[in-house]
C-alpha cells in the first residue's frame, strides 16, 4: 500500500511542475508588458492567480488513486492526507478564481469565457464525461490549457487584445508542457500497463513514447529557429539555448534508464531553462 509519506503536502504540490504557469503567465506578460497600464499589477496578479491554479490542480490530482482503489491500493492513512490535499486544492482554486474575477471586471466577458473553458478542460484531467488521461488525450489538453489558452490569456488581461503572433510564440511553449507530462507517462509506463490506465504512452507502447519524447524537443527547438528566421528572435540571441541544449544527454540517459524515476523533475528543468531563455528571446 502507499505509505502516507507518498502523499505529503510538498509531494503533491509537484513543486517543479509550477514552473509551466510561471513560464505560460511569464511569456503573456513578457509580450504585452509594453501595452499594460497598470503593467506591475496586472503582472503580479497574473501569475499569482496562474500558480494558484496549478497548484489546486496538483493537490487535486491524486484524489484519482482513491478511485481507482481496487487496482492501488490506498491506506487509511495515505486517504486521509489525500483528501487533506484536495482541500488544499480547491482553496487555491477558490484564490485563484477570487483573481481571475478581478481580471474579468478589468477586461471584460472574453476573459471570462476563457477563464470558464480552461477550469472545464482543468477539471477534467482525471475525471467528468472526457477524462483526458484515461481516453490518451492528457498531452493534448496540457498543450491547450497550459501553453496556448494560458499564454494567450495572459497576453489579453496585459493588453485586452488577441494576437495570432502570441499564439505562434506560445507553440514551443505548449510543446515542451506537454513533454513534461509525458515524461510522468514514461516514468509511470509499467505501472501504468499493469494497472490498466490507458495513457497515451500505454496505448503507443514505451518506445514510440520515447520517440514522441524527442520529436516534441525537436519541434520547440526548430520553431524557435523559425521564429529567428521570421526576425522575431534575433540570430545571436539563439545562444541562449545552449544550456537546454547541454541538457539533452542527461534527459536521454534516464529516458532509456531502467530506473525512470527522475525523467520528470529532470524535464522540468529543462523546461525551465529552455523557458526563461525563450521569454528573454522573444519580444512583439
Amino acid at each position: 500500500m502507499p505509505e502516507r509519506s507518498q502523499y505529503n503536502f510538498w509531494g503533491a504540490l509537484r513543486v517543479f511542475s509550477l514552473a509551466v504557469a510561471l513560464i505560460s503567465c511569464g511569456l503573456g506578460i513578457r509580450l504585452g508588458w509594453d501595452s499594460a497600464d497598470p503593467a506591475y499589477t496586472l503582472a503580479i496578479l497574473l501569475l499569482l492567480g496562474g500558480v494558484l491554479a496549478q497548484a489546486g490542480i496538483n493537490l487535486i490530482n491524486d484524489t484519482e488513486d482513491l478511485r481507482q482503489h481496487k487496482a492501488v491500493p490506498v491506506s487509511a492513512q495515505a486517504e486521509k492526507r489525500i483528501i487533506l490535499n484536495a482541500r488544499f486544492g480547491w482553496a487555491a482554486f477558490a484564490l485563484a478564481s477570487l483573481i481571475g474575477l478581478y481580471l474579468v471586471s478589468l477586461r471584460g466577458w472574453p476573459l471570462l469565457l476563457i477563464f470558464v473553458l480552461s477550469g472545464l478542460l482543468a477539471l477534467n484531467y482525471h475525471s467528468g464525461p472526457f477524462n483526458f488521461k484515461r481516453n490518451g488525450c492528457a498531452i493534448i489538453q496540457v498543450f491547450l490549457l497550459m501553453g496556448v489558452i494560458m499564454v494567450e490569456a495572459s497576453y489579453f488581461t496585459m493588453t485586452g487584445r488577441f494576437s495570432m503572433q502570441v499564439l505562434l510564440l506560445s507553440l514551443p511553449v505548449g510543446l515542451l508542457i506537454s513533454l513534461l507530462l509525458l515524461s510522468n507517462e514514461i516514468r509511470d509506463y509499467e505501472s501504468d500497463l499493469r494497472d490498466q490506465t490507458r495513457t497515451l504512452s500505454v496505448r503507443i507502447g514505451l518506445p514510440a513514447a520515447q520517440l514522441l519524447y524527442w520529436a516534441l524537443i525537436g519541434a520547440a527547438f526548430i520553431m524557435t529557429a523559425v521564429y529567428a528566421f521570421w526576425g522575431w528572435i534575433t540570430l545571436k540571441e539563439l545562444i541562449w539555448l545552449i544550456p537546454a541544449l547541454l541538457m539533452l544527454p542527461i534527459l536521454r540517459k534516464y529516458l532509456y534508464a531502467e530506473d525512470r524515476s527522475q525523467l520528470t523533475p529532470l524535464s522540468g528543468r529543462f523546461f525551465l531553462v529552455f523557458g526563461v531563455a525563450f521569454l528573454y528571446m522573444v519580444s512583439l
